[in-house]
């Protein structure tokens, strides 16, 4: 009897090292795979944020032409992200931020576009301010993503020179916002 038990831990160690082997090894290509998609996704993502930057300093002024207003950029490309990545080795909280990103892009051209129904000539301020506010918006949370997945993924910081995108943006949607509560004030004042 002491043979069969004997052979039936043996039997149940085995096995336990076998799954644990698996699972670890799983676990690792896991690991490695989320790791891919946090390069790759980053490396988009900055991108982005650098074009939703240069779109926030736009005020319709940016060549000289002061007769009128006129975009002198170009609105980022909707997103892409790469085929090659598993979404599924990530958080999927995290994922469904990254994924959705587009679609608030799509939300913010709707916006615009309505704006602009309704700004009117020479400077278009409803359309400049609202191209402006909500792509500074834009960038600042594709920065913040592309942060967190840095972050968890121990990839190197973005580093910057005389160009900061990020500081671009934040200074854009303070001046707009503080704009905002100052019209939003006086609007108050004189009712």
């Amino acid at each position: 009897m002491s043979e069969a038990v004997a052979a039936l831990v043996g039997a149940i160690v085995g096995s336990g090292i076998v799954v644990v082997r698996e699972w670890l090894a799983s676990s690792a290509d896991s690991r490695k795979r989320a790791k891919y998609l946090a390069v790759r996704v980053v490396i988009t993502l900055d991108r982005f944020v650098d074009q939703c930057a240069v779109v926030s300093l736009d005020d319709g002024y940016l060549e000289g032409n002061r007769d009128e207003a006129t975009a002198t950029t170009e609105a980022p490309s909707p997103i892409s992200f790469p085929d090659d990545v598993d979404w599924r080795s990530i958080d999927h909280q995290l994922a469904y931020d990254l994924l959705s990103l587009d679609n608030k892009l799509h939300d913010a051209q709707q916006a615009i576009n309505a704006a602009a129904d309704y700004a009117s000539p020479p400077d278009y301020d409803a359309y400049y301010e609202t191209r402006r506010y909500r792509y500074a918006l834009l960038g600042l949370e594709a920065a913040r993503l592309a942060r967190i997945l840095r972050d968890t993924h121990d990839l190197p910081r973005r580093t910057f020179g005389e160009w900061n995108p990020e500081s671009k943006l934040e200074e854009t949607r303070k001046e707009i916002e503080a704009e905002r509560e100052k019209d939003k004030a006086l609007s108050s004042e004189l009712l």
